[in-house]
């Protein structure tokens, strides 16, 4: 697994890809400060549904922190406002 993190605007996305280099999930957030909180949710989700590597399972530590800003899956885009 691979994540990448781009800025979009006003936004940072980090996108997760597959060993086959296909996106398999995006989340997105206001600041830049959530980028390793948002980037360690989606591979904590993929341990949940059963995608497990070291990296995914070290992702199921429970985080302390929440995020500081505002954070969304991609799909959720209609949610922002």
């Amino acid at each position: 697994m691979d994540i990448k993190v781009t800025k979009i605007g006003n936004e940072w996305h980090a996108r997760l890809f597959n060993e086959e280099g296909i996106v398999i999930d995006e989340y997105a957030c206001k600041l830049k400060e959530d980028i390793g909180w948002i980037c360690r949710e989606m591979l904590r989700w993929q341990d949940k549904m059963g995608n497990t590597n070291d990296q995914t399972q070290f992702a199921r530590i429970r985080q302390v922190l929440a995020p500081t800003g505002k954070v969304w899956k991609v799909k959720d885009f209609h949610l922002r406002k």
